[in-house]
């Protein structure tokens, strides 16, 4: 007999059984982790979309005020950035992925970090604080989930 199935409960949980992460998730003691959850994604899902639509209406204005033209395309691309980190974002909401939003958190670091060094203005430090809850939300629910593997209790 492995010393290991012997320390792992059988019984017990909220189904007289262990249960599986989504289910333990649905568990009324962990509704506050979940909704912080998806409040910080739709937080940050608001602060990507008004980063997409606020600086193209300004240099829209700025370019039709002073008469040359369409300058937005003298910008980057960044559309490939907006539809990864929401679709980061999708993933934290929805799986809870601790390792989504570590990579979340590290992305918008380096962006703000990035953007500090060559622009040397502070910008993105509202998506990296975001990110940090996100991170420190998926990390106590993964938390809770193992001692609920251990003990048996929610």
């Amino acid at each position: 007999m492995n010393n290991n199935a012997s320390h792992r409960p059988e019984v017990g949980g909220y189904y007289g059984k262990i249960v599986s992460k989504r289910e333990f998730y649905d568990m009324p003691t962990h509704h506050k982790q979940v909704r912080h959850i998806h409040l910080s994604c739709v937080v940050f899902y608001f602060i990507v979309v008004m980063s997409v639509m606020i600086p193209e209406h300004i240099v829209n204005f700025i370019t039709n005020l002073v008469g040359v033209g369409k300058f937005l395309n003298m910008f980057p691309n960044v559309w490939i950035d907006y539809v990864f980190v929401i679709a980061l974002g999708l993933i934290i909401q929805f799986t809870k992925s601790r390792i989504a939003s570590v990579i979340l958190f590290a992305y918008t670091a380096v962006d703000c970090l990035y953007k500090y060094y060559t622009y040397h203005i502070i910008e993105g430090v509202w998506p990296l604080l975001v990110a940090g809850y996100m991170v420190t939300l998926t990390f106590e629910l993964a938390k809770a989930y193992e001692q609920y593997k251990q003990t048996g209790i929610a």
